[in-house]
């Protein structure tokens, strides 16, 4: 049985890692998703479902809801604290690796910097040397949001920390 798992997983990695965002605007394209999303009176962004390829993957990369792991929230300010950040799109780094992703994982998505501080959420990542494939996350610290307080600049969000979990989801709330 555990063969036959560790050959399904290989299949499905291989085929859907090997079919993902192709070219060089696949980063642009990765850090893009989520731009539509419609928001909430407090600025936040409504519910969105998982897509489907996303669970497929995630399934047979063995990644399940509830599996975190820690990462910088922006990869381009590591250990700045606090860490200001503005709406649009991140690219955020693991720094501990989480079986199946290595140290190192990059992991794209949006903020929507709101009344109660900072929703982020993950449409695709990136293990090192590899290609972008689609996945389903969000960023939290303790019990859940990441609280802030108004940044310096208009539209700006100071975090306590450069640093947050990184949790699998099976659809955005």
């Amino acid at each position: 049985m555990a063969l036959l798992r560790a050959v399904t997983l290989a299949f499905f990695a291989f085929c859907l890692l090997g079919c993902p965002l192709r070219g060089a605007g696949q980063v642009e394209d990765a850090l893009n998703a989520g731009s539509n999303v419609p928001l909430l009176p407090d600025g936040s962004p409504t519910a969105e479902p998982c897509p489907q390829r996303a669970r497929d993957l995630m399934r047979a990369l063995g990644l399940r809801a509830g599996v975190g792991a820690l990462a910088e929230i922006d990869a381009n300010q590591r250990q700045r604290e606090p860490l200001t950040v503005f709406s649009g799109p991140v690219e955020s780094e693991l720094t501990e690796p989480r079986y199946p992703l290595q140290r190192g994982t990059r992991f794209y998505g949006r903020i929507w910097a709101t009344k109660r501080g900072v929703v982020i959420r993950y449409y695709h990542a990136a293990m090192p040397d590899r290609e972008t494939f689609p996945i389903c996350a969000v960023a939290r610290r303790d019990a859940g949001e990441l609280e802030g307080k108004p940044g310096a600049y208009p539209g700006a969000v100071e975090l306590e920390s450069s640093t947050a979990l990184i949790w699998i989801v099976e659809d955005f709330r």
